[in-house]
């Protein structure tokens, strides 16, 4: 089932429904981002094929008849959402299909130019097994992915964009998006690096640390790794910044005082793995604002002319109230 407005543009934004529902900030967002960056939406909601059961898991070959009547209603109230608050611009679109709820997201971010999911609380054993929803599509997409806390709505003011740049490999991917964004929305950039020394070490080298020292060379690698992506800063607001602290730790008090978090995963030398790192999976979990993971590199464009599976069309005879 579709649902349009307006006249399609050929470049999507994707909105992965789940049973909660999309909440107030989630929807202003992704219409916000939609109208600067001329993109329709497309609100995607998936009937897991997967049954779950004490020894494992099965492939049930098709959706309860519940799940998909909850699905239907869950994507009929996101798109009625969507809908009454996007302007004459964007088409807002539906799609419910059934297959693997991961494997579908990252199929349809072939094509996007964003992904967006909510944070929700998974419950300790679904997690332990396969991982939450969104640290696994973030890890897999093809398209920049922002997790929006639920109780997240966008601030009065003017907060800036937190960017968390660790190392230089990342940096280009981290910053060059971070910019882009920065000048659509006129708001400025903090470029951020963590420095610490626990005091465990401090003792092996029996000398008191100056954290003064540890951050002014931090802050001078930031802006060394930065390279060229740095020069952009002239008709960008931007700071680099070094912060005493742990990684996740720094970027999650930065994360109550910004606008949005972003942050590049591992770039992948082996086929299998999360390929984002401790600190992307606690700051997804429990960042106070939207983080958006990009991928490590800039890259060209995914090849979507090669086929590939994007979920069945959900069964018409299960959507039937």
């Amino acid at each position: 089932m579709t649902s349009t407005n307006g006249a399609a543009s050929g470049r999507s934004i994707v909105v992965g429904v789940g049973p909660h529902g999309l909440a107030g900030g989630t929807v202003a967002l992704v219409v916000d981002a939609a109208e600067r960056l001329g993109a329709d939406i497309e609100v995607v909601h998936v009937l897991p094929t997967l049954a779950g059961w004490p020894a494992g898991t099965i492939e049930s070959g098709i959706a309860l008849e519940q799940l998909a009547v909850a699905g239907r209603r869950a994507l009929a109230r996101a798109v009625e959402q969507v809908r009454g608050a996007v302007g004459a611009g964007p088409v807002v679109s539906d799609v419910l299909v059934n297959g693997g709820v991961v494997d579908a997201l990252v199929v349809r971010s072939r094509t996007a130019e964003l992904v967006v999911l909510e944070r929700h609380p998974h419950p300790r054993w679904q997690w332990a097994v396969g991982g939450e929803t969104t640290a696994q599509v973030a890890a897999r997409a093809h398209a920049p992915v922002v997790v929006v806390p639920p109780d997240w709505t966008p601030s009065s003011g003017v907060l800036p964009i937190t960017v968390g740049c660790e190392d230089a490999e990342r940096a280009d991917a981290e910053l060059w998006t971070a910019f882009g964004l920065a000048a659509a929305t006129d708001r400025p950039v903090r470029v951020v690096r963590a420095t610490y020394l626990p005091e465990a070490y401090q003792e092996i080298l029996r000398r008191e640390v100056k954290e003064r020292d540890f951050l002014d060379a931090a802050r001078a690698d930031l802006v060394r790794d930065a390279g060229s992506a740095a020069e952009v800063c002239e008709g960008v607001v931007c700071d680099f910044e070094a912060r005493w602290g742990r990684p996740a730790e720094v970027l999650l008090d930065l994360s109550t005082t910004s606008s949005l978090l972003v942050i590049a995963r591992r770039d992948p030398h082996v086929p299998f793995g999360s390929h984002l790192g401790p600190v992307v999976r606690q700051v997804l979990r429990e960042a106070g604002c939207p983080v958006m993971v990009v991928e490590p590199t800039l890259r060209e464009p995914v090849d979507v002319a090669q086929p590939a599976y994007s979920g069945a069309p959900a069964n018409s005879a299960l959507l039937a109230d």
